[in-house]
């Protein structure tokens, strides 16, 4: 058989030509197995064959020891010698090739026999010739090891959860890197991710992207008793309590100013978030004021009234009582505005 007849068969898969093929692999994974024996069943109870999700193969033949792991306690021997058994043709260098778990449990049969029946199979599996991959956790420990210093600065106990990374990142050729791209400011939540390839010379040859959730846990300001609508928030009513920041959402109120008054009503137990409350205001709405005129060499006092709440420093809408004019002025205290 010529050269060119050869390399013919070999492209064609699962066609009769591979007969010759097949069986010599057959022989040669009988050879391979002096002390177990087809007979006897390869599976001694003690071991099995996990298929990888991806897989990297140097040579122009698919090896079992680059596409699956054992599981449990094999002897070495045994391994190294099943790990060389020769299974299909490589894809092209640095072309991925997927096959469905249906196809991976196919060729197996094919080319494994006994040994396809001892191994549990992904839902598919992708191999290149050449190069690297990183697997899912190569993945998650990029990511970790990347917010991980970030995460240290938030309030409270941040943690890392529920990552949806590909399942695999194939980098073609030698001496590229890659990193993670963002977030950098952390909120508490599902965030995305993007992982970049880089090649030798700092270009970005290829993103992939994922998210991860953030968990945030912490004390914040609860309602120790049911808060209704326009009550004073006194901190006798106020307490503290663990919540995930992750599962609150929008701003939480931080205490500090007032004095406060609710805007809604909040139940017991529940976050007291900066849109609840409101600054109980100096001068109220239909007040009567003072409104005090300051010019460069007078002053001049009249009554007035309020048409609007106003803290202090705030400028409100006024009414002279004496001349029924609506003027602008600022709150001074609880009794007098200024106008300018």
């Amino acid at each position: 058989m010529d050269q060119a007849m050869t390399d013919g068969m070999r492209r064609k898969r699962f066609r009769p030509a591979w007969g010759l093929l097949a069986l010599a692999m057959a022989c040669a994974l009988v050879a391979a197995l002096p002390a177990v024996g087809l007979g006897e069943g390869l599976y001694n109870g003690g071991w099995k064959l996990k298929i990888k999700e991806a897989a990297v193969v140097r040579g122009d033949t698919v090896t079992l020891g680059e596409i699956a792991q054992p599981i449990g306690t094999i002897d070495p021997a045994l391994w190294q010698k099943l790990s060389a058994v020769e299974l299909w043709p490589s894809p092209p260098a640095g072309k991925p090739m997927n096959m469905t778990r249906p196809k991976v449990q196919q060729a197996m049969a094919h080319y494994a026999q006994e040994l396809s029946s001892l191994c549990s199979y992904p839902a598919s599996m992708t191999i290149q010739q050449g190069g690297t991959v990183l697997d899912g956790d190569d993945l998650r420990n990029l990511v970790v090891k990347t917010l991980t210093p970030l995460i240290r600065n938030l309030p409270g106990e941040a943690s890392l959860q529920d990552f949806r990374l590909p399942p695999s990142l194939f980098l073609p050729a030698g001496g590229q890197s890659v990193e993670l791209e963002g977030p950098m400011d952390l909120v508490p939540g599902r965030l995305s991710v993007r992982i970049a390839v880089r090649d030798i010379d700092g270009s970005v040859v290829r993103r992939v992207t994922g998210t991860v959730f953030l968990d945030l846990w912490t004390e914040i300001p609860c309602a120790g008793v049911p808060l209704n609508k326009d009550e004073v928030l006194s901190p006798e009513r106020v307490t503290f309590a663990r919540k995930n920041l992750a599962h609150v959402k929008g701003v939480v109120w931080d205490g500090r100013g007032g004095p406060w008054r609710m805007q809604r009503p909040v139940p017991l137990g529940q976050p007291i978030m900066q849109a609840d409350v409101a600054v109980i205001p100096t001068v109220v709405k239909g007040a009567p004021v003072t409104m005090m005129f300051i010019g460069k060499n007078f002053t001049l006092s009249v009554p007035g009234e309020a048409l609007s709440d106003g803290a202090h420093g705030e400028t409100i809408a006024v009414r002279n009582m004496q001349s029924k004019k609506q003027l602008r002025a600022t709150v001074r205290d609880g009794q007098t505005v200024i106008v300018r």
